[in-house]
């Protein structure tokens, strides 16, 4: 058994008002303030939900998956009840991938820190787009490259399958699929991420993986390429 993150209470502003709680029987999106434990409030966050029961929150601030969750889609009542604050909530178990950090990195070399912000990188997000399964495609640049990012859910709801694509990318750079206390190898190309709490799968033989110790923690990046593909398995 592994411990997880339930979504929090309902907080009512005002006696007698009933929750507001969202459904996703087909593949939908909301967009919202979201909360992450420890870091910044995600203030361009992107819920996207699935009828699969796999959900997950993506920071158009950073081009980065913030949190995923298995069970009921959102608790909106704090961005519709009363005046609201534009924030809504997981309502099922959440799997939190730590503080919202870029994707996508330049590095001098592979032991230079991982960026706390976008200055100097010339990131801009360009929106998304859907597929004919209402899907998004996230789009933004970064030192000039042209990014799209997309996710999946797995067979059987395990989690969900990411591919970034990266066109004429910038020499370089380097992608971080996680970030954690500990990160264990468990065979090639599948990671246990902090006592097993997730799992990454590289589902691209061509990924060559660096497991790196930086300020106490560890990171788990590979240098890009023009498609990266992994899974987060939660």
């Amino acid at each position: 058994l592994r411990e997880v993150s339930l979504g929090e209470p309902t907080l009512i502003t005002r006696s007698g008002d009933d929750p507001v709680w969202l459904d996703a029987p087909q593949n939908t999106i909301v967009r919202s303030f979201m909360d992450i434990p420890g870091s910044p409030r995600v203030t361009h966050g992107v819920n996207v939900g699935s009828p699969l029961a796999v959900h997950y929150t993506y920071d158009m601030d950073n081009g980065t998956i913030v949190q995923a969750w298995r069970g009921d889609f959102l608790d909106a009542s704090t961005m519709w009840v009363s005046r609201g604050d534009g924030s809504s909530r997981a309502r099922g178990s959440v799997q939190y991938f730590g503080k919202p950090l870029l994707t996508i990195q330049k590095m001098a070399n592979q032991q230079a820190a991982w960026l706390t912000d976008t200055t100097g990188t010339g990131y801009k997000p360009n929106g998304y787009l859907l597929d004919a399964n209402d899907r998004p495609t996230f789009k933004y640049t970064i030192y000039g490259t042209k990014v799209t990012d997309a996710s999946t859910v797995l067979d059987g709801g395990q989690g969900i399958r990411r591919q970034i694509t990266l066109f004429n990318p910038a020499p370089g750079l380097y992608a971080r699929l996680a970030s954690a206390n500990i990160i264990e190898k468990i065979k090639d190309g599948l990671y246990a991420i902090d006592d097993k709490a997730y799992y990454i799968r590289l589902d691209d033989n061509d990924m060559k993986p660096i497991i790196r110790n930086i300020g106490g923690e560890q990171e788990l990046i590979v240098p890009a390429q023009l498609k990266l593909t992994y899974s987060i398995i939660f």
